[in-house]
């Protein structure tokens, strides 16, 4: 039993048609849209109220998912820069490449706090200071969860039509089912990153503050990279993140030998913390009976750049689009429930399954070649763009041929990237025959890991 909780009292319980276990940018957006339509939602987060959604995280967030999603823009505090797009630097940081596109750094725990705040409002019950120590599960099926709140040092057996893991990296509710179930499946360790970031104020202003910086360097960050992202004149997030299960050592080592190589104006630290972040393709499955799984948790951050708010929110949207239905039929099934998968798929996870192959593929450069790459141009911006919005590595034939003119000195270097653009979009048509049903699901999954084991061996060669 938790501490401080008499054995001989008596367990509390309560009953509500959804439960979301986290606040984060997932779990709220949950809240947020399920909110005002006359549904009994709790929503439980074991920091403090003031702390909910404080993540380490570069708090970049693109404005196409506000747009998309129809999320309000963050205002006031909540905005800490507006973005303008992203510079990217070789290792030798001789080449530069510019993408454009608008986003927002945001003050990320309060523009959550916000949206909860909001959901609030509206009918939605927000616990903080409370941890769901162990999931209900009767006949196979997700039942709720077993609550334990440190304010009022209570343990309530809550049941529940839908619980939604909203855990973030933790897992802490959906690595407690039974295994077997998909929603349980693990990390593996080289799939995530080991990532720390500083908040920290810079001796002067800084130049270009609308861009944000990212420094690609196996030296500096192997299986990684570096980010220096401005929220502010004076005010900057800059960290790395490296490769986990390699055996790479300590990110804070990488940090501390090369922070004045990539934020050499840093005067005064003012935040600072650590993170696992997955890289990986989404969850085989989002969802079981009863249940729906969201954020990091689901595993929905981007392979390739680690960023996961804008996901998190993708994810809040389907689960909450999926719930709504299932309510409307009263029906709570993994099948009823497989329209978030359905919908995440269509919308990220297909890319995130693409952009996992580009990770690979990247994770085995050395410095040499992503700085003749950059530099020969054997991928330009717009391939970037391409690659960043739809997944998809297009290289025409003309331009083939030019490049490879120009590339004659590293052919190898040419015909892996063939490859990964071949294989980016082979998963992407994979993911677009995604299973309507449960039923498919093994099917469908044991042709997926067949493709990736192809491509693995191709990426060895």
């Amino acid at each position: 039993m938790p501490r401080g909780i008499n054995n001989s009292d008596p367990m509390k319980e309560s009953s509500y048609d959804v439960l979301i276990v986290g606040g984060g940018f997932a779990g709220s957006t949950t809240a947020w849209f399920l909110s005002n339509r006359g549904y009994r939602v709790l929503l439980i987060d074991s920091k403090p109220w003031n702390r909910i959604g404080d993540k380490p995280c570069g708090d970049a967030v693109s404005k196409d998912h506000f747009d998309d999603l129809g999320m309000p823009y963050p205002q006031g505090e909540e905005l800490e820069q507006t973005v303008q797009g992203i510079k990217i630097y070789s290792p030798d940081m001789k080449t530069v490449w510019t993408v454009k596109g608008e986003g927002f750094e945001l003050n990320a725990p309060a523009y959550n706090q916000r949206i909860l705040k909001e959901a609030l409002k509206r009918g939605v019950e927000v616990m903080d200071m409370t941890t769901a120590s162990s999931p209900i599960l009767e006949g196979g099926r997700m039942k709720g969860a077993v609550i334990f709140n440190r304010r009022t040092n209570e343990t309530i057996r809550v049941e529940a039509k839908v619980t939604v893991d909203a855990t973030g990296n933790a897992r802490s509710l959906r690595m407690k089912l039974p295994p077997g179930i998909p929603v349980t499946e693990d990390l593996d360790d080289k799939d995530a990153d080991v990532a720390y970031r500083e908040e920290a104020i810079t001796a002067e202003p800084i130049e270009d503050p609308h861009f944000l910086r990212i420094f690609v360097s196996q030296r500096a960050a192997p299986g990684g990279y570096w980010w220096y992202f401005p929220k502010g004149e004076q005010k900057v997030n800059v960290g790395l993140g490296i490769q986990g299960g390699m055996g790479y050592g300590s990110v804070h080592e990488y940090y501390r030998k090369y922070l004045g190589v990539y934020a050499p104006d840093v005067k005064e630290v003012v935040l600072r913390g650590g993170a696992l972040v997955p890289t990986r393709r989404p969850l085989t499955s989002l969802v079981w009976d009863g249940m729906v799984v969201v954020g990091d948790s689901a595993f929905t951050v981007n392979p390739v750049h680690g960023g996961g708010k804008g996901s998190a929110m993708i994810s809040g949207f389907c689960a909450a689009k999926a719930i709504m239905k299932a309510m409307e039929v009263g029906d709570f099934s993994k099948q009823t429930l497989w329209d978030m998968n359905l919908c995440y798929v269509s919308k990220y996870g297909q890319k995130q399954a693409s952009l996992e192959l580009f990770r690979k593929f990247l994770q085995k450069l050395p410095d040499e070649d992503i700085d003749f790459g950059m530099r020969k141009g054997l991928i330009k911006e717009e391939d970037l763009v391409e690659v960043s919005v739809k997944g998809t590595l297009k290289l025409s034939v003309a331009e083939k041929a030019i490049r490879l003119i120009s590339g004659l000195s590293r052919p190898s270097l040419l015909m892996k990237l063939k490859t990964v653009a071949s294989y980016m979009t082979k998963v992407k048509e994979v993911y677009n025959n995604y299973p309507t049903t449960f039923s498919e699901l093994e099917r469908w999954k044991a042709a997926l890991n067949d493709m990736y084991a192809q491509f693995d061996a191709a990426l060895d060669q």
